[in-house]
């Protein structure tokens, strides 16, 4: 079955995590994804802990399905061969620091010349213009000038970054869909373009609070597990540890919640009966509601009979307990694939999986490749013979450095 992306070839220049995760999706629907390593070392994401057999599992995933081969940027061999490459590609991503790639010779000028139609991204932590454009930065830098670390955590608590690493899978998905976008106007119009995806602007875009400080002059503050403007909408602890989320700020819902506690009274009560008073009272309410949770010796019957009158909550699942969730491995969310062939003691790798299902183009996931592991294969087709790429590989080797 074809799908979406078949045909397309990327040539992928990117680093770590935003960069690699934005091909990763291509590659899932079709797109014939190249990605430009360093020699010995490769992608900085091929080092980080946890491994497998030495080996780093973020790697695994932000490069599954994609081809590797190894290129020093600074010898003009590989220069010559990736001008070869690029004239036959339909995309190029880069996440090199602003600026870097014209230093190369492959940014967006450059190789408009080889190739009109290309399309190209540039992803950054920061943007290629404006006062930050130079600016070092990555995940947390982006976290932290977006404002989102200042509304996470509690009030009288510091800051408090996000458990994981959100402004780059942002930034992935954004550069992902601008690509897709990209690629339909230039099968539109025939023509290319450039794109400017950053991490920072990613995660402004998710701050919901911007527009009230910018017109009403409100000033959000951290309010650690539960709303300001919502409640119930938060988390609730219950007996020996047990935690839930429960979600019933409207009407209908918070009177059901009533009910169940033994406490109609409360649909009347003023410091509870409407969405502000509960607001207002957020102690009162969560205090009373954590009382009623502690009244169950397993939160999942509280649980069970909050969604049996239709209140949206559940249990706060520690990461165990996700891989266990046998509904994810059902859907295709959480799947085992193959191991690159460098593996020698495991064969199968459990990881994430889609979490795009599409009826007519399913996504394909695929493993990822060894470092270099298909050297041969693209740089005799692009013009050296495997004594010249074994000759580049045995300089290198001295050259560079394993991380």
């Amino acid at each position: 079955m074809a799908n979406i992306f078949d045909g397309i070839r990327v040539i992928d220049f990117t680093n770590n995590l935003a960069g690699p995760g934005s091909t990763a999706m291509l590659a899932d629907f079709g797109a014939e994804v190249i990605k430009i390593e360093r020699p010995v070392a490769g992608d900085d994401i091929r080092s980080l802990a946890p491994r497998l057999e030495g080996q780093a599992i973020f790697g695994l995933w932000s490069n599954r399905g994609k081809k590797s081969i190894t290129l020093a940027l600074d010898d003009q061999r590989s220069i010559d061969i990736l001008y070869r490459m690029i004239k036959d590609a339909d995309v190029v991503v880069e996440s090199f620091k602003p600026g870097q790639m014209k230093k190369f010779g492959l940014d967006y000028d450059s190789v408009c010349k080889i190739n009109p139609q290309i399309v190209y991204l540039s992803m950054s932590a920061c943007g290629q213009t404006g006062a930050y454009a130079k600016k070092p930065g990555f995940d947390i830098i982006a976290q932290a000038m977006s404002g989102q670390m200042d509304l996470t955590g509690n009030p009288d608590e510091p800051p408090t970054r996000l458990g994981v690493p959100i402004g780059d899978y942002v930034g992935a998905f954004n550069a992902a869909f601008a690509l897709a976008a990209a690629l339909f106007h230039r099968q539109r119009t025939g023509e290319g373009q450039y794109i400017d995806i950053s991490l920072l602007d990613g995660m402004v875009a998710m701050n919901s609070t911007l527009e009230g400080a910018a017109n009403l002059g409100t000033h959000p503050t951290r309010s650690g597990n539960h709303y300001l403007n919502m409640a119930p909408y938060g988390v609730y602890n219950g007996k020996d540890g047990q935690s839930c989320v429960i979600s019933a700020y409207t009407g209908k819902a918070w009177i059901k919640l009533c009910d169940l506690m033994g406490r109609p009274d409360f649909a009347t009560d003023p410091k509870v009966a409407t969405n502000p008073d509960r607001v207002k009272n957020i102690h009162y309410l969560v205090e009373n509601i954590e009382n009623w949770l502690k009244t169950f010796d397993d939160i999942n019957d509280a649980i069970t009979a909050m969604e049996g009158v239709g209140i949206a909550c559940c249990k706060i699942k520690n990461t165990d307990e996700v891989v266990a969730d046998q509904n994810l491995w059902e859907r295709g969310t959480l799947i085992e694939c193959e191991l690159p062939p460098s593996f020698k003691e495991h064969r199968t790798f459990k990881r994430r999986g889609t979490w795009i299902y599409m009826s007519k183009t399913p996504a394909v996931q695929k493993r990822s490749p060894d470092l270099g592991e298909d050297n041969y294969y693209y740089l005799t087709r692009y013009g050296l013979t495997k004594e010249e790429i074994d000759s580049m590989e045995s300089e290198w080797e001295a050259r560079f450095q394993k991380p």
